[in-house]
């Protein structure tokens, strides 16, 4: 197979923040939003089941909800963690990602992954990096200035066809909107 791209990538603290913080910027407002809406249904039933005695029931729905708290709010906190302490971003590891017409490789040292264009979900580019989305909260970060044969104006071009619905170019400003969130959110209410 002919290699069309080629990108080296130090996986770095740095780097893991700046995709935490976007990853955060694009996706933590419909995740809070999801949060706050199934805890107050939670809470609300829970509620109703102490107005009317149902003392099991109650204590179940307290129960699930401490439940959901844990899985909102702390066990993001331990997987973040747990991947800041991971060997790739406390050795910096250097991931080769090489790229043919109907796949791709990950590549380091020890470890080749391949993978198809179809099972990305996503393709987010910022003004350093490319987010290749393999799920909702996991993806491929590629440098962008990492690119050895070609430029990443290139790579855009090709990801473009590859993904065209899922492929999205966002500065901070497209995703940061908080005063906006804000108006959302009391409307909702």
């Amino acid at each position: 197979m002919k290699i069309l791209f080629k990108n080296k990538t130090k996986y770095t603290t740095n780097a893991y923040n700046q995709f935490l913080n976007f990853h955060q910027g694009k996706f933590g407002f419909s995740y809070d939003t999801y949060t706050i809406i199934i805890l107050i249904l939670l809470v609300v039933c829970m509620f109703l089941q102490i107005k009317y005695r149902y003392w099991y029931l109650a204590i179940i729905f307290f129960l699930v909800i401490v439940g959901f708290i844990y899985y909102r709010f702390f066990y993001p906190v331990k997987e973040v963690s747990n991947e800041v302490h991971s060997e790739k971003f406390e050795k910096e590891k250097e991931f080769t990602f090489v790229f043919f017409d109907n796949s791709f490789e990950i590549r380091d040292k020890i470890y080749r992954e391949k993978s198809y264009y179809n099972k990305l979900k996503h393709v987010y580019e910022t003004k350093d990096f490319f987010y290749l989305y393999t799920d909702k909260n996991h993806a491929y970060i590629l440098d962008k200035s990492g690119f050895i044969n070609c430029t990443s104006t290139d790579f855009r071009n090709f990801i473009k066809k590859k993904c065209f619905f899922k492929y999205k170019y966002l500065d901070k400003s497209s995703f940061a909107r908080p005063f906006l969130y804000f108006l959302i959110f009391f409307t909702l209410i």
